[in-house]
């Protein structure tokens, strides 16, 4: 029995008190459940606010169309559809939504989440519209193959359904990873262009010379990473402050280099050929790359070429002001990459003057050329141009003091994007020779094109610029460091190498024309001109495919640039009248890059077909003494430029026809000297929605320079009235003509 008066002890309840991610799990799912309520009161007038703006702005713009059928009928072309339209997505879309909202809720999070976070990686190196397709393709095909092999994985493995369900997830994997890692493929196969190499008695250029050469290094010996411009460099340079023009410059780059942007290194290698004599100096500097992966190396194959030939050659390290994975890009660098390359000119000019230098009283200092790849193609043009200014156009407290004779330019691959007081840079009385590839994936725009037209010649000069576009070459097999990789992983496994020309084959053409082009413009041997006038005087020496040229020279003569007036009949000569005739189209316009961008060079479209029963036609009616007047003789060269549009598939071909006042004519046939090639479809990419939105068009106009002899034509040249363009060898083509003159024959 229970004692009276005697309390029971009852089990005391104890509250544990709840962790912080608890009460902030209960707060989260307080506040969720508050906002579904809400929603579930307020879909009904949200929804009907939605379809009310919707409706509101059809109205308006109803109400801003002027069709000139007066207000109602424009009100009700826009308002009637665009009802219909708002009416009827409602119910096209609701059957995607409840099949969405039926989806695991996890599957959902982890592939918006995985869209989103590649999104957002991929656009680390490219514009979100460009790689926006690509990423949900990848994505597309990781829940394909994954989706298979997971239905496998919860079913029961043994099936006929499971293991096709697997064999399916298994063979989009495989193709995947095959498809990152094969070269691609050849989508446009280019019409093979059939030129036969004309006679040209000269020595090859990329020849190895006569000169045994040695090979040594300069540094300001501040590099922690490059121990042969440090300590094992040698000579010792002093360090230059490019504070004033660089920006941009952090602490890592600092880390890095052991200098930072008020000490930067005057680091270089040097080929120079032994034996007695001055020699002509060509300094060569890359472009960018990652800056932890050297580029100045890439070069060896030219520094040792050039020194046999008599040049002493130099490699420039500007790998500092290269862009960086952890420090980003620098500003003004074009600037910076121009400006140190006059100060290492300032350098060798204190070689030649040092006694105990081997390069004492050794370097030509009247006989300079400038060498530049990618964004080093764009400084070596600025460098020529700041040396013949007295300030820096950007800044103009900044004087420059340099004055040097730079006969030369070359540029490969350059870019074209920087300016000078907003201005673009317009190079002057200098030699100048463009080399670019087709299958470019960097620089995938001709840019240099217009590096090229804007350069210009005092007609009392003896300069001429070139330029050659390589099918199937890219940006950085120019470069032995940076090979067929155009781009950084991840990117480059998208680029399509299939059509590439390998590595030797497109470095034996920088060799061949490089080395060429020094010769002429350097060491004055005229001999070597032609190559650069018509490629094919070099096609003995150069791998076989499809080769475009443009080639100007200071007494180039213009009858119609199309650059003066937008008056299809008139020209940049008085005394000429242009006509045509039979054309399906004849417009002037400027030409356009892949990516629609203006190219800044203004031309005449021409468009025929064979509608008509006689060719089309395009004139040049001369006045009286027209020829005479402006001292044109049968020695000279009738000149012209054209370009095949992107209908053009095939290499095409027509007449130039003279025809004298009194009635004679004298005709030729294009392709006796060289045909038109056809226009190059490019495939850099192996997915169609990436190579448009990053690359643009497949094709873009490339202008071949065509000259013919006035003696060939066998008529008293003072007695021209007319010269035609008749086409008559192929039914329909698509052309644009450009920089139509006389070139001086006797050069």
């Amino acid at each position: 029995m229970m004692e009276p008066n005697k309390k029971v002890d009852l089990p005391i309840e104890i509250k544990k008190k709840k962790s912080a991610i608890q009460r902030m799990k209960k707060h989260v799912h307080s506040a969720w459940n508050s906002v579904e309520e809400s929603s579930r009161k307020a879909w009904k007038g949200a929804a009907a606010g939605a379809f009310f703006m919707l409706i509101l702005f059809t109205a308006f713009f109803g109400i801003g169309l002027e069709t000139g059928l007066g207000p109602v009928i424009d009100f009700l072309i826009v308002f009637i559809p665009g009802l219909f339209a708002a009416l009827l997505s409602p119910y096209i879309l609701y059957p995607f939504i409840v099949l969405v909202k039926k989806m695991n809720n996890r599957f959902l999070a982890v592939v918006l989440s995985s869209a989103i976070l590649l999104i957002v990686l991929l656009t680390q190196v490219r514009a979100a519209y460009q790689i926006l397709p690509l990423s949900y393709g990848v994505i597309g095909a990781g829940i394909l193959a994954g989706g298979a092999i997971g239905y496998w994985w919860k079913s029961k493995r043994t099936k006929f359904s499971s293991l096709l369900a697997l064999m399916l997830g298994l063979v989009c994997y495989t193709g995947f990873a095959l498809w990152l890692w094969s070269p691609g493929m050849e989508r446009y196969p280019a019409a093979a262009v059939e030129t036969e190499p004309k006679s040209f008695n000269v020595e090859d250029p990329s020849k190895k010379g006569r000169y045994d050469f040695r090979t040594f290094t300069y540094g300001s010996g501040t590099d922690k990473r490059r121990p042969h411009f440090a300590d094992e460099a040698d000579y010792e340079t002093d360090p230059v402050n490019a504070s004033f023009i660089t920006g941009g410059w952090n602490k890592y780059r600092t880390w890095f280099w052991g200098f930072d942007r008020t000490e930067l290194p005057l680091n270089g290698t040097v080929w120079m050929p032994e034996g007695p004599g001055k020699f002509p100096l060509v300094l060569m500097v890359h472009g960018n790359h990652v800056m932890e992966d050297f580029s100045d190396e890439g070069y060896a194959y030219l520094g040792e070429l050039l020194a046999s030939r008599g040049y002493i050659a130099v490699s420039l390290d500007e790998n500092f002001l290269n862009t960086s994975s952890w420090s980003g890009s620098l500003n003004n660098e074009i600037s910076t990459r121009a400006w140190l390359m006059l100060k290492h000119l300032n350098q060798f000019e204190k070689f030649n003057e040092a006694e105990g230098s081997e390069l004492f009283n050794r370097v030509d200092m009247k006989n300079i050329a400038l060498l530049g790849h990618s964004r080093g193609g764009q400084a070596a043009a600025v460098a020529a141009e700041f040396n013949e200014l007295d300030r820096y156009p950007n800044n103009g407290m900044v004087s420059f003091r340099f004055d040097y004779k730079i006969k030369s330019v070359i540029s490969i691959a350059p870019t074209d994007y920087f300016t000078l007081g907003d201005k673009p840079v317009q190079l002057k009385d200098v030699n100048y020779l463009l080399l670019h590839g087709s299958y470019d994936s960097d620089v995938s725009e001709y840019s240099g094109d217009r590096q090229y037209d804007g350069l210009t010649f005092s007609k009392d000069g003896d300069w001429f610029k070139s330029s050659l576009y390589i099918h199937g070459a890219n940006h950085g097999q120019f470069n032995t460091s940076w090979g067929d990789n155009d781009t950084s992983i991840p990117m480059n496994l998208f680029i399509n190498k299939k059509p590439l020309l390998e590595g030797e084959e497109q470095r034996q053409i920088a060799k061949t024309y490089i080395s060429g082009f020094l010769d002429a413009t350097l060491k004055g041997k005229e001999e070597y001109k032609p190559m650069f006038q018509d490629y094919s005087h070099a096609l003995d020496w150069l791998p076989e495919t499809i080769y475009i040229n443009r080639y100007r020279d200071a007494r180039f003569q213009v009858i119609n640039d199309f650059e003066n007036d937008y008056d299809l009949t008139t020209g940049y000569s008085e005394g000429v009248t242009f006509k045509a005739s039979r054309l399906k189209y004849w417009s002037e316009g400027v030409l356009k890059s892949r990516e629609n961008d203006d190219r800044g060079n203004h031309g005449v479209y021409l468009k025929w077909d064979d509608s008509y029963s006689d060719p089309g036609k395009y004139q040049m009616e001369f006045s009286e003494e027209y020829f005479k007047k402006a001292a044109i003789t049968e020695d000279d060269v009738f000149t012209f430029s054209a370009a095949s549009m992107g209908s053009m598939k095939e290499a095409s071909d027509f007449t130039i026809r003279l025809i004298t006042e009194n009635g004679e004519t004298s005709e030729i046939s294009l392709g006796k000297s060289l045909k038109l090639a056809p226009a190059l479809h490019i495939q850099q990419s192996k997915t169609l929605f990436y190579q448009k939105a990053r690359y643009g068009d497949s094709h873009e106009p490339v202008l071949q320079t065509f000259r013919i002899p006035f003696e060939k034509f066998d008529l008293p040249i003072e007695k021209v009235s007319t010269i035609e363009f008749v086409f008559d060898k192929t039914p329909k083509g698509h052309i644009y003509l450009d920089e139509i003159g006389v070139l001086d024959g006797n050069q």
